[in-house]
């Protein structure tokens, strides 16, 4: 059996904490939108449970992870809980300082580059695609809007892909893909709906924004991130590391789980990700997770324009609080407060980043096994003690906590 060790830090930093430190300047450090701006005095909030989240990370890895971390920062500072290992053969314990692939967390990171277009005039959120990318997509009435909400209808290529879990990533795990392709295999399947009539989760939307990005700025997405988000919020961690299949400097393993019930863990750790890009093929660890979506949330990086526009969300999920904005979920939980962020699934990795609305509270955790919807589930557990503490911790049972998790969307 692995070697499990959890460790519990408590940071005495306080406002230095919630952006990890970091001396940030922004051409976006603009007030929150009217209404929901950080509130100029503190406002009470429930302390974080640190033992459901343990519980909830041991969890996961009764459900085949082989290590699990969270990291919560507010008010009070910085509280870091950590079970299992972050490498089965070495046997190292998890870190919370280590890197590792945050999947589709990455489409948030995107919106926000897009998003800033939007705010320098250069791209229309309800503008159809083929003005600015002519003749990319075939139905002019899908516009910049509907990628990012996940209602332009292009079909999500990658269900085909990993329709046969380890034989479909090792067909990909050091392929390197051009958007084009990638677009090309969702336009080579049905429609899933009219444009704008309905959501439905598509990793394509995600490639085509990754296009657009590079079509009007003339530079790589990995530029368009370091110098819009990576240096201004000082994310010392965090990178868009494709092609290239390695983590640099300290990180986790990710563990792909097969199809077949027992089968051998698959070490994934090493792949392009670029079946993914621009949908999922960031790096990065609990402490800049929390950075940046506290600085997203405090509007450090849009403008209240943009900041209005991407947490008007839709519901997905209504009998479980689950809604999208552009390219950003909200989650409402059991004692009302809301919090805004991503999910990711990335072979071998689960991650959660979310923040409450006033960015004052934000919270990141992840698990290094994926295709385990079970581990998933107990990872998703951390969300309402981290959010809500003790009193809400039990409002919500597993088996509620698994239909969520078990979603489609949650990915």
């Amino acid at each position: 059996m692995p070697l499990r060790r959890r460790r519990l830090a408590v940071s005495a930093t306080v406002i230095a904490a919630l952006v990890g430190g970091a001396a940030t300047t922004s051409a976006y450090a603009a007030p929150a939108p009217a209404g929901s701006a950080a509130p100029t005095a503190a406002v009470p909030s429930p302390a974080p449970d640190m033992e459901g989240v343990a519980q909830a990370l041991d969890a996961a890895m009764a459900k085949g992870a082989p290590g699990a971390m969270a990291r919560f920062s507010g008010p009070d500072g910085v509280r870091t809980r950590t079970a299992g290992v972050r490498d089965r053969v070495s046997g190292a314990a998890m870190d919370t300082k280590a890197r590792f692939r945050i999947g589709s967390v990455s489409k948030t990171f995107s919106s926000v580059v897009l998003l800033q277009l939007v705010d320098e005039g250069k791209v229309e959120l309800d503008a159809p695609v083929n003005r600015f990318v002519p003749g990319l997509l075939p139905d002019d009435r899908i516009t910049v809007r509907h990628l990012l909400t996940h209602r332009s209808g292009l079909a999500d290529y990658t269900d085909a892909m990993f329709e046969q879990t380890v034989p479909g990533f090792e067909a990909v795990r050091n392929r390197v893909f051009s958007y084009q392709e990638l677009l090309d295999l969702s336009l080579g399947l049905p429609r899933t709906t009219e444009p704008g009539v309905a959501y439905k989760y598509s990793n394509a939307n995600f490639v085509v924004v990754g296009m657009l990005i590079e079509q009007i700025t003339g530079r790589p997405v990995a530029r368009e991130y370091e110098r819009r988000i990576f240096k201004p919020l000082g994310l010392r961690n965090t990178s868009y590391v494709h092609p290239e299949t390695g983590i640099k400097g300290l990180h986790v393993r990710g563990y792909l789980h097969p199809d077949e019930a027992g089968g051998a863990l698959v070490d994934s750790t090493e792949q392009t990700v670029s079946w993914a890009q621009s949908a999922g093929a960031v790096v990065s660890n609990p402490a800049d997770l929390n950075t940046f979506m506290s600085a997203l949330m405090r509007g450090r990086l849009l403008s209240p324009r943009m900041m209005d526009a991407m947490t008007t969300v839709s519901p997905t999920d209504v009998a479980n609080g689950r809604h999208y904005g552009l390219g950003l979920r909200r989650y409402d939980l059991s004692c009302g407060t809301q919090v805004y962020g991503h999910t990711g699934t990335v072979q071998g990795f689960y991650t959660y980043a979310f923040a409450t609305r006033d960015g004052r509270r934000s919270f990141a955790a992840t698990a290094n096994t994926s295709n385990k919807s079970d581990a998933n589930t107990a990872l998703g557990g951390t969300l309402e003690p981290a959010f809500c503490g003790k009193k809400a911790t039990t409002a919500r049972t597993l088996k509620t906590r698994k239909a969520e998790a078990d979603l489609p969307e949650n990915r």
